[in-house]
C-alpha cells in the first residue's frame, strides 16, 4: 500500500520553493557573470554609504544598532529613549545577534536572552505547568515562554499585544522588558513583555534575499525589498517568507508562509522642516500548517507487563500476565495465576494492581493496523437491552442477559499514577498524590528521538491578517510631537490530535476475546493482536482553534520642555535640563471566540439501542468510538520490552462507519421457556461465559445464548464526525469573549544636572468591560451544544460585575555618576538605578468554580541596578537585583473534572433513590445488582463468616433494614450536598441542571411511599455533562527574585562579545485560591469519616456498578483529592523547572584583512543549573522543602562560520554555516520524578544537533 503524504497539498508548495530556489541559482549566475573581479567586505561596512534616516521620537529602527549593541528603545515610555536612562530591565536583541545565532523566531531566540525560558525540542524548559498535556505549547508555541521563572511575557507586535508570532523576515529587532511596566503596558503579563519591531518603509533603496538549507531537509527563502519611490516623501517595503521546516521526529513538519507590505509617506505640508508629518502602513498575512514534533516522550503504560510481579513495590511488575478469557479474569476463586484468573477482581490472590480495560462495557473500537490504516475488526461486546429473565420481564440495561460472567473487552496495562493509587495495594503516601503517570525513557522500545508517533494523524494550524496605520505630526523641533495609530490583529489557531495531547503505548494482553467460546472447543488463542503493542486514539479525543479579533486606536501627545529655550543661564540649563511629557489615550477592543470538538461519536441509534431508548437523552460524547492502533508485531516473547524497536502510526487512521459486533440478548424463542432449567455441557466453553469459578450454579433457558439473536452485526452506527470543528453538532465547547478597554495613561522623563539625574514616573488608569457567552447543552438532544444564532449570542449589554477599573504607577531614577562633575575623575562610566514598577492583566473572562468573576492578575516589581562601562564604550555591564511578586496568575492547571465529582455522586444517588435499572427515569423500579445496596455491601445480609442470612429471618429483616437506612443516609447526604451548591451557583457555572425539583430530594424510603407526589423533572435524572464555567482558572500567587547580569563588549571592531546570566529563586504560593479551598474542604466533610469503618461517610460509600471498591469516596473523590494535595503541595516550592543559575555567552569574530578577509567565526554557548524535580515526602504527606531532588545540569554549544565578499558594486553575498548543539547526543532530560526520588516520572527529549547554511544577497 502506497504511503500517504505526510500533508495534503504540501506536494504543490514544495515546488514552490524549487521555483524559488531555481530562481536564487540563476539570479546567482547572473551576479556572478556581472562581477568578474569582486572584492570581499566585512559585514561591518557594508552599509557605510547608508543614508542618515530622520526618525519620529514614536520610533526606534534597527538601522541604528551597532553589533549586538542597541542604544534605544521605545520600552519605557513608548518614547524613544536611550537605554542608558531608563531604570527598567530592558534587553535589546539587534538583527546582527539573530544573524549570527541564526534565530528566527521565539522558539531559536529565547534561549539565549536574559532570564527567558522557550518551551519545545530546542528550549530549555517543557511549559507542562504539572501536567503531561503538552497541547497548548503544539497549538502555539511561540506563547510557550516564561520571564524569571513566572509565567509567559505578553508578546507584543509594535507594542500591540498580539497571538501573532514574529520572524526575524520582517523584524528589526526584539526588546524585552522584564517585570511589569504599569505605562508602557498596563494591561499587560506582569512577566513583561516582548515585543517585536516590524520594518517600517524607509527612504533608501535597499534590498535582501535569503535562502536557508537545514537539517532533515528544511528549507527557508525570504525576500525583502525597500524602494524610495518619492526622494524623502514616498517608499514601499514587500517582503515575503515561504519556510519549510523538517524536524528529527519523521514526519513532523512546519510550513510557515508570509506577505508583508509597508508604506511611508512623509509629506512636506510645512516649509519649516522643524515640522515633520509622516504616515506609515504595515500589513501581513501569514498562514502555518504543520504537525509538530512531541517534546514529552509517550507515557509507558508497557514495561510494567515484563516486570517480576511484586505488589508490594512500584518497581514491581505483571510477570507477563496473559488474560486467557476476558470471564476468567473476574474469577473470585484463589486458583492458578497463568490464565490470568482474578487478575482485575480485587478480592482475588491474584490481583494485578497494573491490569486494565482499555475501553468500557457497551464501547464500540476499532482494532488497526497502524501501518497500513487497515481496520481489523469493529467491536462492541455484549448489549445488555433487551435480555429477558426467567419471569419473561426485560432484566434492564445494567444487568442484561442472567448469570452471564461480567467481561471486559482488550486487557492493557495501567499508567503508573492509576497503579499507585490502587485500593488493594496503593503505594506508599500515594493519597497524597504525588505520583504521575511514567514517560517511557528506553528509545530502543520506541525510537522517540526519531519518529512522531502520531505520524499524520496530527496537525497545527495558525492563519492571520494585520495591519496598522500610524500618523504622527511633530514640531519645533521634535519638541512637540502628536502620534495616532490604529492597529488591527485576526487570527486563528488551533490543532487536532488522534491520539490526544499525552500518548501512551501499552500492550494487549488478552490471548481470547469474549467471542471466544464459539470455536469448536475454545482452544487457541482467538485474538490475533496479543501481545502487539498498541496506542489508543479518538474515544474522546479532539481538536480546538482560538479566533481572536484585537482592534486598538491609540493618541499620544508629546512635549519636551527645554530650559534652553527658556533662559540662557548656563547654570538653570545644566541644573534643570529639560523635561519629556507623554500623556496617552486609548481604546482597545478585543473579540475571542473558542471552539473545542469530538472527532468521533457514536450515533443517536447506537445510543438508544443499547440503551434501550430512543438515545435522545444520552451524551453523544458518552462511550465514543476507540480506535485500538496497533504498533508493529507482537513482542510477548521478548523478556523484556527493550529492544522492542516499535514503529510509530504510518498511516492516516481513520474511523469507517461499519457494522459493530455485538451480541444481541433478543430472544429468539417463547418466553415460556425461560423458566425451564438449562445444564452447560461438560467441557463447554460456556462453563468461562457463566460459572468461571466453577461452582455450582442452577441455571435456567433465560442463560442459554441459544435461545438469542446472538452475536451479530449492528448495522446502523453511523458515526458523527467533528470535520476540524466544522460539525457543530461535535462540538463539545463553545465560548465568546468580548472586552473593551478604555485608559488614560501620562508619563514623566526629567533629565537634571548635565543628564547627570534622570527620573522617571509613569501612571495609568485603566476602565475594562467584559462580556461573554458559552453555548449550553440541551438534555433533549444528547447534550449537543445549542449553537442557534438566538441563542449563543453575546449579551447586548456589559454587566456592572464584569467592569473593572485600575490604577497603575511605575517610578524610578538613573543616576550618572560622571556627569555629576565637570571634569570627570571616574575611570569609568557608572550608572546607578532604582526602579518601582507594578500593573494588572485584563485577561478573557476568568472565573472561579462557582462562577465568580476573579480579579485580574497583577504583580509588582523592584529593580535596583548598576551599570559599568569604559570611557570608550566598548565594554559594558549591568548588574540588575530584582524582586517580582504576582498574585491571581493562572496556575495553568485544568480543572481536574470538578464537575465529574458531582456528575458521578448524583448520578448514582438516583440510581438508589428511583431503583434505577438504565439511566433514566423510565427505567426506574427495575431491581439490580446495580441498584442494591447490600450488593455492594453485603455484610448487611451475611454472618461473620460470610454466610447469608435466609431469606425472611429475623437477622436477614434487620440486615436489610440497616442497609436502607444506610441508603437513605447517603442519599439525603448527596441531596444536602447538592443543595449547597446550587446556593453557590455551582450547577449553573457548571452548565448542567441536577435532580428537581426540590420536592424531590427525598430518600428512597420517602419516594416510595408516594412516588407521584416525589417525581422528579426527568430529563434531570441522568445524562449529565457538567462543562466548566467559561473561564475557570485556577490562580496563584507567586515570587521571584534575584540577580540578573548582561555584558556587552566590542573589543575590537571586529569583534563583538554577549554574555548574560541570571540567579533566580522563584516560588508558588496561595494555590487554588479561596474558593476552590472552601469547596474541597465542604466536599472532603460529606465524603470522608475517619470514625467509620469505610473511612467514609454513608454519602462516600454510593457505590457505582454494585461494587463497594468502586463507590463514590473511594474511587472518585480520593483520587480527586489526592490531586488537590499535589497541587497544594506546591505552595512554597522552586516554581516548575526553575534552574537557581543560567548563563549564555555569544561571541563572533569577523576578518578584514589577511587571506581570511570577508570570513567570520562565532560561537555560543547556554547553561543551565541542576532543576528541583521534586522532593521527599513525609509521612504527614509534606514536602521536605530542605532536601530536593535534583536533576542534572546543561549545556550546550553552538558555532557559526560565514564568508561575505561583494558580487558587484552594489550587490553583497555572504554565505553562513550554523550547527547548534554540536555536541549534543541522544538523551532526555527529567521534569519531575515519583516519590521515591529515584525515578523519573516525567522527561522531555533533550536538543538535537542541528545544521543550517544560508545564503544572503544584499544591495
Amino acid at each position: 500500500m502506497k504511503t500517504p503524504k505526510k500533508n495534503p497539498g504540501k506536494s504543490r508548495r514544495y515546488s514552490h520553493g524549487l521555483i524559488a530556489l531555481a530562481s536564487m541559482a540563476a539570479t546567482t549566475g547572473l551576479l556572478a557573470q556581472a562581477a568578474p573581479t569582486p572584492e570581499t567586505v566585512p559585514a561591518s561596512t557594508a552599509d557605510a554609504d547608508s543614508e542618515i534616516v530622520e526618525l519620529t521620537p514614536f520610533e526606534v529602527s534597527g538601522q541604528k544598532d551597532e553589533g549586538y549593541i542597541a542604544t534605544e528603545t521605545l520600552a519605557g515610555t513608548r518614547i524613544r529613549s536611550d537605554l542608558r536612562d531608563l531604570g527598567s530591565a530592558i534587553s535589546v536583541v539587534t538583527k546582527t545577534m539573530m544573524d549570527d545565532i541564526g534565530a528566527t523566531d521565539a522558539t531559536t531566540l529565547l534561549q539565549y536572552t536574559t532570564n527567558t525560558e522557550v518551551a519545545g525540542t530546542r528550549g530549555t524548559f517543557s511549559g507542562l505547568n504539572g501536567q503531561n498535556d503538552e497541547g497548548n505549547a503544539l497549538r502555539n508555541p511561540g506563547q510557550a515562554q516564561r520571564v524569571r521563572g513566572l509565567t509567559s511575557a505578553d508578546n507584543t507586535r509594535d507594542y500591540f499585544v498580539t497571538d501573532i508570532p514574529w520572524d526575524s523576515y520582517n523584524t528589526d529587532r526584539i526588546d524585552i522588558l522584564r517585570g511589569p511596566n504599569s505605562f508602557l503596558f498596563g494591561l499587560g503579563s506582569p512577566a513583561g513583555i516582548q515585543n517585536g519591531s516590524l520594518q517600517n518603509a524607509s527612504f533608501k533603496n535597499e534590498g535582501q534575499l535569503s535562502h536557508r538549507v537545514g537539517s532533515y531537509g528544511s528549507q527557508r527563502a525570504s525576500l525583502n525589498v525597500n524602494q524610495e519611490l518619492i526622494d524623502d516623501v514616498l517608499s514601499i517595503r514587500v517582503a515575503g517568507l515561504w519556510d519549510h521546516e523538517n524536524f528529527r521526529q519523521h514526519p513532523a513538519y512546519e510550513d510557515d508562509e508570509r506577505v508583508y507590505a509597508a508604506l511611508r509617506f512623509d509629506p512636506k505640508l510645512f516649509k519649516n522642516k522643524d515640522f515633520r508629518t509622516s504616515i506609515k502602513l504595515k500589513y501581513e498575512a501569514g498562514d502555518i500548517k504543520a504537525n509538530r514534533q512531541r517534546n514529552m516522550t509517550p507515557i509507558d503504560n508497557l514495561t510494567a507487563w515484563f516486570r517480576p510481579v511484586d505488589n508490594t513495590s512500584a518497581a514491581g511488575g505483571m510477570g507477563k500476565l496473559a488474560i486467557n478469557t476476558p470471564y476468567q479474569a473476574r474469577r473470585t476463586t484463589d486458583d492458578s495465576l497463568e490464565n490470568g484468573y482474578g487478575a482485575i477482581d480485587s478480592s482475588s490472590m491474584n490481583y494485578s494492581p497494573w491490569l486494565s480495560d482499555t475501553v468500557n462495557a457497551q464501547q464500540p473500537y476499532w482494532t488497526m493496523n497502524g501501518d497500513t490504516g487497515e481496520t481489523y475488526r469493529v467491536h462492541g461486546g455484549w448489549i445488555n437491552a433487551g435480555a429477558y429473565g426467567s419471569n419473561g420481564k426485560l432484566t434492564g440495561v445494567s444487568d442484561g442477559v442472567p448469570n452471564r460472567w461480567n467481561s471486559g473487552n482488550i486487557y492493557s496495562v495501567k499508567g503508573y499514577g492509576g497503579r499507585a493509587t490502587d485500593g488493594k495495594y496503593p503505594l506508599p503516601l500515594s493519597q497524597f498524590g504525588g505520583y504521575r503517570n511514567q514517560s517511557l525513557t528506553d528509545s530502543s522500545i520506541f525510537d522517540f528521538y526519531r519518529t512522531l508517533i502520531d505520524g499524520d494523524n496530527k496537525s497545527e494550524f495558525q492563519r492571520w491578517t494585520a495591519y496598522n496605520i500610524d500618523v504622527s505630526q511633530t514640531g519645533w523641533n521634535d519638541r512637540v510631537g502628536l502620534n495616532l495609530i490604529y492597529d488591527r490583529q485576526r487570527n486563528k489557531t488551533g490543532g487536532e490530535s488522534l491520539l490526544g495531547w499525552a500518548p501512551a503505548i501499552t500492550i494487549d494482553i488478552t490471548e481470547n476475546l469474549d467471542d471466544y467460546y464459539l470455536t469448536s472447543d475454545g482452544s487457541g488463542i482467538t485474538n490475533p493482536n496479543f501481545g502487539r503493542p498498541f496506542v489508543t486514539g479518538a474515544g474522546g479525543s479532539g481538536g480546538s482553534w482560538t479566533y481572536t479579533d484585537r482592534e486598538y486606536m491609540r493618541g499620544s501627545l508629546f512635549a519636551e520642555l527645554r530650559t534652553s529655550d527658556l533662559t540662557d543661564n548656563k547654570f538653570l540649563i545644566k541644573l534643570l535640563g529639560k523635561h519629556r511629557f507623554n500623556g496617552v489615550a486609548s481604546k482597545d477592543d478585543y473579540f475571542m471566540e473558542y471552539r473545542a470538538w469530538q472527532m468521533y461519536a457514536n450515533s443517536q441509534a447506537w445510543n438508544g439501542y443499547w440503551n434501550a431508548n430512543s438515545g435522545a437523552t444520552w451524551p453523544f460524547t458518552d462511550r465514543a468510538p476507540t480506535a485500538i492502533i496497533y504498533l508493529g508485531d507482537s513482542i510477548a516473547n521478548l523478556s523484556s520490552a527493550s529492544g522492542a524497536n516499535i514503529p510509530g502510526i504510518n498511516s492516516r487512521i481513520e474511523l469507517q462507519d461499519s457494522p459493530v459486533r455485538v451480541f444481541d440478548p433478543t430472544p429468539t424463542v417463547d418466553l415460556s421457556v425461560y423458566d425451564d432449567p438449562w445444564t452447560i455441557p461438560a467441557g463447554s466453553t460456556l462453563l468461562d461465559v457463566f460459572n468461571p469459578n466453577n461452582t455450582s450454579r442452577p441455571l435456567t433457558q433465560e442463560s442459554n445464548p441459544a435461545n438469542m439473536v446472538g452475536w451479530t452485526n449492528y448495522t446502523q452506527n453511523a458515526l458523527m464526525r467533528g470535520n476540524g470543528g466544522e460539525n457543530l453538532e461535535m462540538l463539545t465547547k463553545a465560548e465568546m469573549t468580548k472586552k473593551e478597554t478604555t485608559s488614560f495613561a501620562g508619563s514623566y522623563q526629567g533629565f537634571f544636572w548635565n543628564d547627570a539625574f534622570i527620573p522617571t514616573l509613569g501612571w495609568r488608569y485603566d476602565k475594562v468591560k467584559t462580556k461573554g457567552v458559552r453555548a449550553k447543552v440541551n438534555p433533549s438532544n444528547r447534550n449537543i451544544l445549542n449553537m442557534a444564532d438566538d441563542v449563543y449570542v453575546m449579551p447586548d449589554e456589559y454587566a456592572d460585575a464584569e467592569t473593572v477599573t485600575g490604577h497603575s504607577f511605575n517610578w524610578g531614577g538613573v543616576l550618572h555618576l560622571n556627569r555629576l562633575f565637570k571634569n570627570d575623575p571616574l575611570p569609568i562610566n557608572i550608572g546607578v538605578s532604582y526602579t518601582k514598577s507594578d500593573n494588572f492583566q485584563v485577561t478573557s473572562i476568568r472565573r472561579d468554580l462557582y462562577g465568580t468573576p476573579l480579579d485580574n492578575p497583577s504583580g509588582e516589581t523592584k529593580e535596583y541596578g548598576i551599570t559599568l562601562s569604559t570611557k570608550d564604550n566598548k565594554y559594558s555591564v549591568r548588574v540588575t537585583k530584582f524582586e517580582t511578586s504576582m498574585k491571581g496568575v493562572n496556575a495553568g492547571l485544568s480543572d481536574m473534572n470538578i464537575g465529574g465529582i458531582l456528575a458521578n455522586g448524583l448520578n448514582w444517588r438516583n440510581v438508589f433513590l428511583y431503583e434505577l435499572g438504565g439511566y433514566v427515569y423510565s427505567g426506574r423500579g427495575q431491581p439490580s445488582y446495580r441498584n442494591r445496596w447490600t450488593n455492594a455491601y453485603p455484610k448487611y445480609v451475611q454472618d461473620a463468616n460470610g454466610n447469608s442470612y435466609a431469606e425472611g429471618s429475623a437477622e436477614y429483616t434487620a440486615g436489610m433494614a440497616a442497609a436502607t437506612a444506610r441508603m437513605d443516609e447517603a442519599i439525603r447526604g448527596w441531596n444536602e450536598i447538592q443543595k449547597y451548591l446550587d446556593t453557590k451557583g455551582f450547577f449553573q457555572a457548571w452548565n448542567f441542571t441536577p435532580t428537581g425539583p426540590d420536592t424531590a430530594l427525598v430518600d428512597r424510603s420517602t419516594y416510595i411511599s408516594d412516588p407521584v407526589k416525589y417525581a422528579p423533572t426527568e430529563n434531570t435524572v441522568y445524562s449529565y455533562a457538567p462543562s466548566q464555567p467559561q473561564g475557570f482558572t485556577v490562580t496563584a500567587d507567586t515570587l521571584s527574585k534575584g540577580y540578573e547580569f548582561e555584558f556587552i563588549a566590542n573589543p575590537t571592531p571586529n569583534w563583538r562579545i554577549s554574555f548574560n546570566a541570571a540567579k533566580t529563586d522563584a516560588s508558588i504560593n496561595n494555590v487554588g485560591g479561596a474558593s476552590l479551598t472552601e469547596f474541597v474542604e465542604y466536599m472532603n466533610s460529606k465524603m470522608m469519616d475517619t470514625s467509620s469503618p469505610t473511612g467514609l461517610t454513608a454519602a462516600g460509600e454510593v457505590p457505582r456498578w454494585g461494587g463497594a471498591g468502586s463507590c463514590i469516596g473511594s474511587s472518585v473523590w480520593a483520587p480527586w483529592y489526592a490531586g488537590y494535595q499535589k497541587l497544594k503541595l506546591k505552595e512554597g516550592t522552586t516554581a516548575d523547572e526553575v534552574r537557581e543559575w543560567r548563563f549564555n555567552v555569544i561571541t563572533n569574530y569577523s576578518f578584514r584583512e589577511g587571506f581570511l578577509k570577508g570570513t567570520g567565526i562565532g560561537a555560543a554557548y547556554r547553561w543551565q543549573d541542576k532543576v528541583v524535580l521534586g522532593y521527599p515526602m513525609t509521612s504527614d504527606g509534606l514536602y521536605d522543602l530542605g532536601k530536593p531532588y535534583c536533576g542534572p545540569t546543561e549545556g550546550a554549544m553552538d558555532a557559526w562560520l560565514s564568508y561575505e565578499r561583494k558580487l558587484t558594486q552594489k550587490i553583497n553575498w555572504k554565505i553562513q554555516l550554523n550547527v547548534r548543539n554540536i555536541f549534543a547526543k541522544n538523551e532526555l532530560i527529567p521534569i519531575y520524578i515519583q516519590p521515591d526520588g529515584q525515578t523519573w516520572a516525567t522527561a522531555r527529549v533533550a536538543p538535537a544537533r542541528e545544521w543550517s547554511i544560508t545564503n544572503t544577497f544584499s544591495y
